[in-house]
């Protein structure tokens, strides 16, 4: 597959589209159904829709008259298509907005945004962001709804640097504590509970007038930590965490004092009250059912291997391949079966905090999951359901590692088959594909 072919982003694979030729079509259909579910754009529209003179907000339902004003704020990789999705939703309902992230804002987005470049907290643009979200939720009244529209990279644009840190300092913190062994979700935590800006509950605060209603793609490390949970405030166990986290990093002494009071025990929330719980619109369950329905209709017996891998990416390839190898055996296929193979699934984060370029992290995956192959005839692909936000040509968003999955024996076997895709439609994570064809087939 050699890229997307329609508009960019609402429409990632148009219908109808043939099914994908080459020495991978197998993967490369996974992972069309993988985006396709999770697409941020037909996430959006399914969660913001109106209808008979009611209108639907995430889980709530009321008469479509009941907002003057109807603004919002996207933030994060799949910015653009979570903007289009409630501008096509809500038409003229929807009078003000902002977005941020990876990309500049999209030409049928008729809104002033940002670009926010993937890495650690510390952009010069994310205090920008900030105070243009502070300025528009103080601008709205009782009668006017904000819909905040976060997918995974919005913390970049959120999380300024806490009192004492600069911006690079505060980013440098972070990558320390991962670096000294803190999974993708504590330094999520870390990020939420350190940074100020709009994280931890803090743009909850700045629209204290207005219903507040927020929508969640997300990757596998939990709702409440995309974009630093904005509109969460943080809570004792959260300062807990954070202060045992640094400690055990080594960290606690590099912090200055005026950072180290954000943790304190008697520390105030942020934000108020806790207000209702965000909904999430698009999940990794989505992208690893359709991809599984999809290659069940191909005639292959699928199992699900892990629902999510959030070890790191050499870990997490040894755990997928021993556990799709035992999937494999457990089945005691032989020539005569009716199947084509085993297919075995899983999502995965590969320990990459939110917001980093994860392609190092695909290759270093493939690279040991393609040691580890023990049949000729197996081959594993990753897939990450955001494209490739960084532009990097060296890491494709998808690639194979074995043999081909289908026809001809024309694919490499000794290096890693690209399946291209372009960035920007969603984010829950990395799909990760293992195909075990029945004894004979190849």
């Amino acid at each position: 597959m050699s890229g997307v072919i329609g508009p960019f982003p609402w429409d990632p694979f148009p219908p109808g589209e043939p099914d994908p030729k080459g020495p991978d079509p197998v993967h490369s259909l996974a992972y069309r159904s993988a985006v396709q579910a999770a697409d941020a754009y037909h996430a959006v529209r399914l969660a913001v829709r109106r209808d008979a003179g009611v209108l639907r907000i995430g889980n709530r339902f009321v008469p479509e008259g009941r907002y003057r004003e109807v603004a919002f704020l996207a933030f994060g990789t799949a910015a653009n298509s979570m903007a289009l999705g409630a501008l096509h939703a809500l038409g003229p309902r929807l009078t003000q907005g902002f977005l941020a992230g990876p990309e500049p804002v999209h030409d049928d987005v008729p809104f002033r945004g940002a670009v926010i470049h993937p890495g650690w907290p510390g952009d010069p643009a994310a205090e920008g962001v900030v105070r243009a979200a502070r300025e528009l939720g103080e601008d709205l009244g009782p009668q006017d709804l904000l819909l905040l529209l976060l997918s995974p990279g919005a913390l970049g644009a959120l999380a300024l640097p806490p009192p004492g840190l600069t911006g690079p300092e505060f980013g440098a913190l972070l990558a320390r504590a991962h670096e000294h062994g803190a999974s993708s979700r504590e330094v999520g935590v870390l990020a939420r509970t350190l940074g100020t800006g709009g994280v931890g509950g803090r743009l909850g605060a700045v629209a204290p007038r207005s219903d507040v209603v927020t929508l969640v793609v997300e990757r596998g490390d939990g709702p409440a930590i995309v974009g630093g949970g904005p509109t969460r405030p943080v809570v004792p166990e959260e300062r807990v965490l954070a202060r045992s986290l640094l400690a055990r990093t080594g960290l606690d002494a590099a912090l200055p004092a005026s950072a180290a009071g954000l943790l304190a025990a008697g520390a105030a929330p942020l934000g108020g009250a806790v207000p209702a719980r965000p909904v999430v619109i698009a999940a990794p369950a989505d992208a690893l059912r359709a991809a599984s329905e999809a290659v069940f209709d191909k005639g292959w017996t699928v199992r699900l291997a892990f629902l999510e891998l959030a070890d790191g990416p050499e870990t997490a390839a040894t755990r997928f391949v021993e556990r799709s190898e035992a999937l494999y055996l457990r089945e005691a296929l032989t020539a005569e079966s009716r199947t084509k193979g085993v297919a075995t699934f899983a999502m995965a984060t590969l320990d990459q905090p939110e917001g980093l370029d994860d392609g190092p992290a695909l290759g270093r995956f493939l690279t040991r999951a393609g040691a580890l192959l023990a049949r000729r005839e197996t081959s594993i692909g990753l897939f990450r359901t955001a494209g490739d936000p960084s532009g990097n040509r060296a890491f494709p968003p998808g690639a194979v590692v074995g043999a081909p999955t289908e026809g001809a024996d024309t694919g490499s076997r000794d290096r890693a088959r690209a399946v291209r895709m372009r960035p920007g439609i969603t984010d829950v994570g990395a799909l990760a594909v293992a195909l075990y064809p029945r004894p004979g087939s190849i």
